[in-house]
């Protein structure tokens, strides 16, 4: 049942520490012994050691359970937490076939307990490790809206509290505030009728965190102290832990970095005095974050190499590749290039081994940043290469996730639109319109013979013909959803290929083509949060439009980047073009939801095609190649600029390729010429 928030360096660890902190850890609480039946307080004090050592608790359920005669609702009550808690730990396996168990139609050790309300207890474990190993959160979310009857109804407060907690950090998770704090002020009444201490504290600290991603700081700060108090009468030093974590969070960008890292500092000792390892390690890789964005290079060093024999003798490669990666970017900001990628290299290895692409481009991000502030230009210039490809490839997985979890949704709850069931959906009625169209040939030769027949034939034909219509409206409805971004309404890239080049082998580029990528927007979303971030692309997807005629074709690229094709344009028009589309970004702050604005610059590659001294003719993917290497000069240039290709000595698309992608040295050399504009000037909060 995850309460506490999330860590603040890396979301991908956040479901391991919001577990530690909801599950327990008084150290003087003995084992449980092997008693039967086993009284409540027996598995209070289980799930109460459990926050600080999940794994050794795990091995007692298990030795519990396989020991004595402990049946009904009591074993429900040991099989549910121990499924948790194997979640918690990224155990899935171990986790999944608990509830595999649990679900089972003829297992008999359950006494009167209704199947329902065991196949719901699973559900609530799948849930729990969907959200602790990276799953699909919304069918999470859907597989306990389709129980929640059924979880409601089962007698242990433990397991239904267990559930809320889970629920609400799934919720929260996908953006649905409103829904988590409604589930953990529920689950806060259940603890505060338990009377424990710990769940009352770990039940407040989480209701904290949604409401501060909520925006409601001021409350959650209200809300986390009252946790604080609770747990400090308790002398209870895990649930102080996390509630110095949220504390920490709750300071983020308040301008208070003394406080924020007394708070970080207090989560680390609190953990250490419950002898909660993982979480002192886990503390440990957040304070060298903090030291990290602070410039304090050579503490952020310290403290992660801190963290990485505490992380690697508890066998948790998550948070030793954490600390290794913090380790190397701090190396590298101190001029210790060498030794820092030789810490950074592994880390990326093993994250591309693990599948792990989100991470493996936020790693690839942030060492491509802190090469580019140290002075190293080169390996910079490499890694956001290296990042380029991976944004393409995690914007795919994405894609294909997106769609997924769109039917999920959909099946589950019959509200949502879901392109993959709209997509079976029209296959089904093609096989019943092929049907009704050999029913229909056959009442027609019936009704030679038969008039009346015949009359049936044509209200047949009538219906055949109004499935018809709502099969091409249903068609028509995929094809709008496949080719427009959902978050702007601009076209997306698929739009762009079919308009480009269509099922031709061979379309060749024309008009002018601009490629606009957001500055340091990551920084957006790390320090104002995704809701912010959707903001700002939403804002610059507007300021493009307006500035742009209604035939020229404005496409969200990917990301933080946008692809502007202007058909038809005067040679004389295309650079005031870019310095229009640099001033329409930067010229005026974009405002927040929550009150203020930020500074918002973007880097823009462009190119007027026929391309080169030979008006050569290209496909579309290499026009793209074009604008995009132009766009990553920009970058390396310093960002809020444009950088144009014109003239181009190259006779063949071989010539012109090897010219593009050696641009740098290229334009040293003279041999093409490239145009610069600069954007404005700008003055204010940037991100």
């Amino acid at each position: 049942m995850p309460w506490a928030p999330r860590p603040r360096v890396v979301q991908r660890l956040a479901g391991r520490l919001l577990w530690a902190a909801c599950l327990a850890g008084l150290l003087s609480a003995g084992p449980v012994a092997a008693a039967a039946p086993l009284a409540p307080e027996a598995i209070d004090r289980l799930e109460d050691r459990s926050r600080a050592h999940p794994e050794a608790v795990a091995d007692e359920i298990q030795a519990l359970l396989s020991g004595g005669p402990i049946e009904g609702a009591t074993r429900l009550d040991l099989e549910h937490l121990l499924g948790m808690v194997r979640a918690a730990v990224r155990q899935p396996g171990a986790a999944e076939a608990v509830a595999t168990a649990l679900a089972d139609p003829q297992a008999t050790v359950y006494r009167q307990v209704p199947q329902a309300q065991r196949a719901a207890a699973a559900a609530c474990v799948r849930a729990q490790v969907a959200q602790m190993d990276g799953g699909s959160l919304a069918r999470a979310e859907a597989q306990l809206d389709a129980v929640e009857a059924d979880l409601r109804a089962i007698a242990s407060p433990r397991v239904r509290l267990r559930c809320l907690a889970t629920a609400g950090a799934i919720k929260d998770s996908l953006g649905r505030t409103d829904e988590a704090v409604r589930l953990y002020q529920e689950a806060i009444r259940l603890a505060d009728d338990g009377g424990l201490a710990w769940r009352r504290s770990g039940m407040r600290s989480s209701l904290a965190y949604a409401l501060y991603r909520g925006g409601q700081t001021e409350h959650a700060t209200r809300l986390n102290e009252e946790a604080r108090r609770i747990a400090a009468e308790a002398s209870d030093w895990m649930s102080l832990s996390g509630v110095a974590t949220t504390e920490s969070i709750l300071l983020t960008h308040t301008e208070r970095p003394k406080e924020e890292l007394a708070a970080l500092n207090a989560a680390i000792e609190y953990a250490r005095r419950a002898g909660a390892a993982r979480e002192e390690a886990l503390g440990l890789a957040n304070l060298s974050d903090f030291y990290l964005q602070s410039g304090d290079y050579r503490r952020a060093l310290e403290i992660a190499q801190r963290a990485v024999p505490l992380a690697h003798a508890l066998r948790d490669a998550t948070t030793e590749n954490l600390a290794r990666l913090n380790s190397g970017l701090a190396l590298i900001s101190l001029r210790r290039k060498d030794e820092g990628m030789a810490l950074i290299r592994p880390v990326l290895e093993f994250e591309r081994a693990a599948n792990d692409l989100a991470s493996l481009a936020e790693s690839t991000r942030d060492m491509a940043e802190y090469l580019e502030r140290a002075g190293y230009l080169a390996e910079a210039y490499a890694g956001y290469q290296a990042l380029r490809g991976l944004s393409g490839e995690l914007a795919r997985r994405d894609q294909q996730q997106a769609v997924l979890e769109l039917q999920e949704a959909f099946d589950a709850q019959q509200r949502r639109r879901e392109l993959e069931l709209l997509k079976e959906d029209s296959a089904l009625k093609e096989e019943q319109l092929r049907r009704q169209e050999l029913e229909f040939k056959v009442w027609l030769l019936t009704a030679v013979l038969v008039l009346s027949l015949l009359a049936l034939a044509g209200r047949m034909y009538r219906s055949l013909r109004a499935t018809q219509r709502a099969l091409r409206q249903s068609t028509a409805q995929l094809k709008l959803h496949s080719l427009q971004d959902p978050l702007t309404g601009l076209a997306n890239r698929r739009r762009f290929h079919e308009l480009t080049d269509g099922d031709r082998p061979f379309s060749p580029a024309r008009g002018a083509l601009y490629l606009l990528d957001l500055d340091h927007f990551k920084r957006i979303n790390d320090l104002h949060g995704h809701a912010a971030g959707d903001e700002v692309l939403v804002e610059i997807a507007r300021r493009l439009r307006a500035i742009l005629r209604e035939e020229d074709m404005v496409v969200r690229w990917g990301g933080e980047e946008f692809m502007v094709l202007v058909p038809g344009m005067g040679s004389d028009q295309v650079v005031p073009l870019a310095r229009r589309m640099l001033h329409a970004v930067a010229g005026t702050p974009v405002a927040l939801p929550g009150g203020g604005a930020l500074q918002v610059t973007t880097s823009i590659g462009f190119a007027e095609f026929p391309l080169g001294e030979a008006v050569l003719e290209m496909p579309w993917g290499l026009a793209v190649d074009v604008v995009d290497n132009a766009m990553y000069m920009a970058k390396t240039l310093g960002r809020n600029r444009a950088c144009g290709l014109g003239r181009v000595p190259a006779a063949s698309l071989d010539e012109l390729d090897a010219v593009v992608h050696d641009l740098e040295r290229a334009a040293r050399d003279g041999r093409v010429q490239l145009t610069l504009v600069e954007g404005p000037l700008v003055v204010g909060e940037g991100p």
